[in-house]
């Protein structure tokens, strides 16, 4: 299974994430794993994996981007878009086979609990692009805003990777 893991992150806990969700299923076959500011291009992935950290409730955007930035965010992170921007230019596609690939989303926000969760929006747009939408989306825990991220949120990720290829084999 050809996958692309694609991801924004400002303070590297949506990326440890993407890191570890792309580990798991590496064992199933070839992973890229790519910033969200890069042309969209899903290629031949036969599964599409969208990541994104939460500000203010939803995607980031560019003034949420700045404020991150203020707050101690990578100002190169901060320039860049994000997965906001990916999945707008996104286009709908067809894998080597002529079928829409599968997709998933996760997003890492504050504690269980907290509202807000960017992965259904995300799920909902795939959907609508056709993609074969898969599992329910997942979010992953950071304690402040900056982070770390909650103990067991990699194992967490990692078992999450592994229950969507289940559902794609």
């Amino acid at each position: 299974m050809r996958t692309l893991v694609v991801y924004e992150s400002m303070f590297g806990n949506t990326a440890a994430v993407a890191a570890a969700i792309a580990a798991a299923l590496e064992p199933a076959g070839p992973v890229r794993l790519e910033l969200a500011d890069a042309r969209p291009a899903v290629g031949d992935a036969e599964l599409v994996v969208v990541g994104s950290p939460t500000h203010g409730f939803a995607l980031p955007s560019r003034l949420s981007r700045r404020a991150a930035q203020a707050q101690g965010a990578d100002a190169s992170a901060a320039a860049r878009s994000g997965i906001r921007e990916w999945l707008a230019a996104l286009e709908p596609t067809d894998d080597a086979a002529g079928r829409p690939p599968f997709a998933a989303a996760f997003d890492v926000r504050q504690a269980p609990g907290s509202a807000g969760a960017p992965s259904h929006r995300v799920r909902r747009r795939l959907d609508r692009l056709g993609f074969r939408v898969v599992g329910e989306p997942a979010s992953f825990h950071v304690g402040p805003t900056a982070g770390p991220l909650r103990d067991g949120e990699l194992d967490r990720a990692s078992a999450w990777a592994e229950a969507l290829h289940g559902l794609v084999r």
